[in-house]
């Protein structure tokens, strides 16, 4: 009996939920693929109604609750600085799904943008071969975010002793074990180069890219790739600095597959500040607002980027520098008013009044200049600033004075 084929994706926990759907999604609903969609999945680390959508999804859940592989985290940490790729190096059980044929292992974080079925007929690989595309950022090495290969318990064994030693991965990831495996120790004959239009990383503004062969090649590119710790699903403005990203284009597609409460739950599971305000929902709802049988469970230990809910939130304060700097001794009239007679009160403010609006500028700021050291006197400042009103008033009941016709 011939056995499927099968699209296979990993979820460790609820961080990259959104992703997994929408590429689940996009592949049966939008592209109709004939093909087995499978998930490897830590059913531990997600709510049961994340389990419930899934389902509607994925054909076939395989738990690896208790088969998760994780990399050498010191090694992971110092090569990348990226400790929550540490569990990818459960990847490796991909080749230990020997129910399936071949399988066509997609990153959660990708977006077909057209059918792929053809992936599985196109390459004619043995078990101890991989078929990927090479990797933006050095061509040399394959990308591990999509990979077709042929299940096999030999291979398998293989993979899981390779990876014993810390120093068979040159990233500490997955994609560093892979390559070792596949290409660098083989010197390539074991990896089957898959063009870059199904496997496009487009981080054009944090990585070298040949923008000319973007505007080429644009309408041919089989699959975006969202590398990087920044997802979709994590931006702030999608219309501006993440365009040239295409993040837009994942979430026209996350906006058309799911009903707005399903939206909404979402984005607060995998990225509690997310683009949740760049929905158009009928209404506006809150956590408080859903259904209260429905456990909403926040994942802890995702090292998703913190994002401030207001703009000043993401602020890097810094001590003041320049401040006001007194260079004399003028005492302010309030300071002084308790030790003055009523009269000579009155003197005081009758010769603020007469004071010419003309002399504003000189008269506010000669005493006054900046310093980079020195402190701000708040009761002097605010009696010079005082001043003001006084003088506008005074000037405006003289100009009345002139004016009045005389009788």
């Amino acid at each position: 009996m011939t056995k499927p084929n099968a699209y296979v994706t990993l979820l460790t926990n609820e961080s990259y939920l959104p992703g997994s759907l929408t590429l689940g999604h996009r592949l049966k609903t939008d592209f109709g693929t004939k093909h087995k969609l499978v998930i490897l999945l830590d059913t531990s680390s997600v709510s049961a109604e994340s389990i419930q959508l899934i389902e509607q999804v994925y054909d076939e859940i395989v738990p690896v609750d208790d088969q998760l592989i994780n990399a050498p985290l010191g090694r992971l940490v110092e090569k990348l600085g990226r400790a929550e790729l540490s569990v990818t190096f459960t990847k490796l059980l991909l080749w230990n799904q020997t129910q399936y044929d071949t399988i066509a292992y997609l990153d959660s974080d990708t977006l077909p943008l057209t059918n792929l079925d053809d992936i599985f007929t196109q390459y004619d690989i043995g078990p101890g071969q991989v078929v990927a595309s090479p990797d933006a950022g050095w061509p040399d090495i394959f990308n591990s975010g999509v990979l077709v290969l042929k299940p096999s318990e030999l291979v398998f064994g293989e993979l899981l002793e390779f990876a014993q030693d810390d120093a068979n991965t040159f990233d500490g990831a997955d994609q560093g074990l892979l390559n070792e495996f596949f290409n660098t120790g083989s010197r390539g004959a074991n990896w089957v180069r898959l063009p870059f239009l199904f496997n496009v990383t487009p981080n054009l503004h944090n990585h070298y890219q040949y923008y000319p062969a973007y505007q080429r090649f644009l309408k041919d590119i089989k699959l975006l790739h969202f590398i990087g710790a920044n997802k979709p699903w994590h931006a702030k403005d999608i219309s501006a600095s993440n365009t040239d990203n295409f993040h837009h284009l994942w979430w026209a597609s996350f906006n058309k597959l799911f009903e707005d409460d399903i939206k909404f739950k979402l984005l607060l599971v995998a990225a509690p500040v997310g683009e949740a305000h760049k929905l158009k929902f009928d209404k506006n709802k809150n956590i408080w607002d859903q259904n209260k049988d429905v456990t909403l469970v926040l994942d802890t230990e995702t090292t998703s980027p913190s994002i401030g809910v207001f703009p000043w939130e993401d602020r890097v304060e810094r001590p003041a520098t320049r401040v006001f700097h007194s260079s004399t001794n003028v005492e302010p009239i309030h300071a002084s008013a308790s030790r003055r007679s009523s009269s000579e009160l009155g003197k005081t403010i009758k010769d603020l009044a007469d004071t010419k609006i003309s002399d504003k500028p000189s008269s506010l700021l000669k005493n006054y200049d900046f310093k980079d050291a020195g402190s701000f006197n708040p009761d002097k400042s605010f009696a010079e600033v005082s001043k003001l009103p006084l003088q506008f008033l005074t000037k405006q009941n003289e100009a009345k004075s002139k004016n009045k016709p005389r009788s």
